[in-house]
């Protein structure tokens, strides 16, 4: 089969959507299909990677409102190129409905995949009249839409008033190896030691702010908690680093940067427990990534994260925002006997996630599309 992957943004880049695009392309190329991924050009980094299936990248187009023709000729372009079987977008616009308005043209089926960020109330797409008219027209036309957790099912209901063809299916995971990993030169102090960690890109809405107070709260009351790891980059990078200078948490607050690879894989494997406290999210690869390791999350009450945390089973869930919540729920991790149960029981969940599942999934979805 061959698979288009029709994306708005894509490696370099590294993000959520991009991790998900990469795994599913190496799972279909894994099992004998053709996975091509046509991306637009990244804006900030112009070195190409190495990647084992094909990339076609186009150039990013100066209005994603009246300048989409150019995209549409190279989606064209590479069908009559490459004669895709299938056409799965990412993002609901423009790719989106840039597929499914070409459907015709391409004569195969389209599905659309939302990763949360293109169809939230939030999204600038969404708030604005004609995008968010061509996102509807697009949802209720394509042949699927899929969404990562069923909370994201439900908006794309809302926005279609039932007429898509919606279909809920979740990120995947990868099964970490044994090796050790390589410590990340900022964690000397942490080295043999227990540690907190959280991962991630650097936005507000993951609620860093939140996690830093409630340290703080625990700080105050004289209580021995282990350094809290901040891993990954982001816009919230110099808001966070000021508010940890203020709150006096800079002997208990490391900033790593970005991490990738080895240096990844060692926090994961050497924390204690992982915090999402988000404000908002999709289905976030990192608590299943963490999850894998077999590790115990705190984590918000939120759509996504409460769809893999089941509270008291395989970690703890609180309210987003609440910090004080989020300093008790540090202190049970920290002194309760449960937490071996509910790190075999992340294992055991992440282990029905695994990304060769997922993509069956997906495979199975396009099968059925094209009988």
């Amino acid at each position: 089969m061959n698979i288009c992957l029709f994306t708005p943004s894509f490696l370099p880049d590294i993000g959520g959507m991009e991790v998900v695009l990469d795994k599913l392309a190496r799972q279909f190329q894994y099992l004998g299909h053709k996975p091509i991924i046509v991306a637009q050009r990244s804006r900030h980094n112009t070195e190409i990677p190495k990647l084992p299936y094909k990339v076609i990248y186009y150039p990013r187009p100066r209005s994603s409102v009246w300048l989409l023709q150019y995209v549409e000729h190279v989606l064209m372009r590479e069908h009559k190129r490459h004669r895709f079987d299938i056409v799965h977008s990412h993002l609901v616009y423009p790719t989106g409905y840039i597929a499914t308005k070409l459907k015709k043209r391409l004569g195969v089926p389209v599905i659309i995949t939302s990763h949360k960020g293109d169809i939230i109330p939030e999204s600038r797409y969404r708030q604005r009249f004609i995008t968010r008219k061509r996102m509807c027209w697009a949802l209720e036309n394509a042949d699927a839409a899929t969404s990562v957790s069923s909370a994201l099912k439900n908006i794309i209901d809302e926005l279609t008033s039932n007429k898509a063809n919606t279909i809920v299916i979740p990120n995947g995971v990868d099964i970490p190896s044994d090796i050790p990993g390589l410590m990340p030169e900022t964690c000397a102090k942490v080295s043999g030691k227990d540690f907190m960690l959280t991962l991630g890109r650097l936005h507000h809405y993951k609620g860093l702010d939140v996690l830093l107070n409630a340290v703080k709260l625990l700080s105050e009351q004289n209580t021995e908690i282990p350094h809290l790891v901040i891993a990954g980059d982001g816009k919230e990078m110099g808001n966070l680093r000021r508010q940890t200078a203020e709150l006096q948490l800079d002997d208990k607050v490391i900033f790593t940067g970005a991490v990738f690879g080895d240096q990844k894989h060692w926090l994961l494997r050497n924390c204690v427990f992982f915090l999402q406290p988000s404000r908002a999210e999709g289905m976030p690869l990192t608590v299943l990534e963490a999850m894998a390791y077999g590790k115990a999350i705190i984590g918000t009450k939120i759509s996504g994260i409460s769809e893999l945390v089941t509270n008291g089973e395989n970690g703890l869930l609180i309210e987003p925002g609440d910090s004080v919540a989020l300093s008790k729920a540090i202190l049970i991790l920290l002194t309760t006997n449960k937490i071996e149960q509910m790190q075999q029981q992340a294992k055991v969940f992440a282990s029905q996630m695994t990304w060769p599942i997922i993509a069956d999934r997906y495979l199975k979805l396009y099968e059925e599309l094209l009988m």
